[in-house]
């Protein structure tokens, strides 16, 4: 799908549907958490009807966004809270690391940050600051605006658990679909694994339903020119959605508008097929039915010709550079990874 700005509300399939019109009547509620560096790229093809909730508890940082949406916002509505998320009210610390993506309020663990070499992990400072919960901030202080926390996004630098953990009536009444960092490893202290947090959200009513990324670590001593080898997984982007069909972790009902958000989001995540079944399931019929399988097909194309163009100049790239055949094959294929399998499809030759 074209990720640029408004590319999806400006589709007339997608603005003509029932879940285009819903959202423009009343925006998505979009909560980014960890939002250092700007509101997250996912809901910039439909910015114009979404409401934008961002978390972020370095005040220079969410001084600098604030002063930058005044001069520019596409969203609907935009608001920022200079605060941080956990479990519960209380007071921790902000450790400050040589990568400013990398603050958290737990410290690096220095085994895996010795072991792998990881520069952008040192801690250069830290401050105190105080914490407080998403359900508390949602249900107490923005109780009338309840069109908050549909789509959450965390990237929290190893506290996402926790921050879930302080979720749950905004888990159980209003989330439908969720894109947070998880790792396989403790990067920091006393950090929640993935495990932890997919068993949480399968309580809540969530199907985990795969990765936006996977990153991996080694150290680095085989090279990748003349060298293959697998490498640790350490973190990833995991996207769960609250799934009502058969096959979801519970069997949940979600609301109407519910349907319409989580058909949104799938879309934005990729997720074309579940986008489709979900509203021939649950509310598209007729033209409306036409109209929805047109858009996600839309949404979901790739052309051969672009496939072939792509492995041209796959190929001329490796002519020009045979020493970089392993790296510049590993990038194409890093690039196509987020996609589909194959392996169902049967092969054209069946002898190759």
């Amino acid at each position: 799908m074209n990720q640029a700005l408004n590319s999806l509300l400006n589709e007339s399939l997608f603005a003509e549907s029932a879940a285009g019109v819903a959202l423009r009547q009343k925006p998505l509620g979009f909560v980014d958490v960890g939002a250092r560096g700007g509101v997250h790229g996912l809901v910039e093809p439909i910015a114009g009807v979404t409401a934008v909730l961002a978390f972020e508890p370095d005040e220079e940082e969410c001084a600098r966004l604030r002063a930058h949406l005044a001069l520019n916002s596409p969203w609907a509505v935009c608001d920022l809270e200079a605060c941080a998320l956990a479990q519960g009210d209380g007071e921790a610390m902000l450790h400050l690391l040589s990568a400013p993506t990398n603050h958290s309020l737990r410290s690096p663990n220095l085994e895996m940050v010795q072991r792998y070499n990881m520069v952008k992990w040192h801690q250069v400072g830290s401050f105190p600051l105080q914490t407080t919960s998403l359900d508390k901030v949602l249900f107490e202080r923005r109780l009338k605006e309840d069109h908050w926390g549909e789509f959450l996004k965390l990237d929290t630098q190893g506290t996402e658990f926790e921050i879930l953990k302080g979720s749950q009536r905004t888990l159980s009444e209003r989330t439908v679909a969720i894109f947070t960092e998880v790792a396989f490893c403790q990067l920091y202290d006393g950090q929640k694994l993935f495990s932890d947090v997919e068993m949480l959200l399968r309580d809540c009513g969530f199907s985990f339903y795969g990765f936006a990324s996977v990153h991996q670590r080694s150290r680095k001593q085989l090279d990748k020119r003349q060298e293959v080898g697998q490498e640790r997984t350490i973190w990833a982007d995991a996207v769960f959605f609250k799934d009502p069909l058969p096959g979801g972790s519970q069997q949940i009902s979600i609301s109407e508008r519910g349907n319409y958000v989580l058909f949104t989001c799938a879309l934005l995540l990729g997720y074309y097929d579940f986008a489709l079944e979900l509203a021939l399931e649950t509310w598209a019929v007729g033209e409306e039915a036409k109209r929805i399988e047109k858009l996600v097909r839309q949404c979901a194309a790739l052309s051969s010709e672009k496939s072939y163009s792509d492995a041209l100049a796959l190929a001329e790239r490796v002519r020009e550079y045979p020493d970089l055949a392993n790296i510049e094959v590993g990038r194409f294929v890093d690039r196509r990874r987020q996609w589909c399998d194959y392996d169902d499809v049967p092969l054209l030759n069946p002898n190759v």
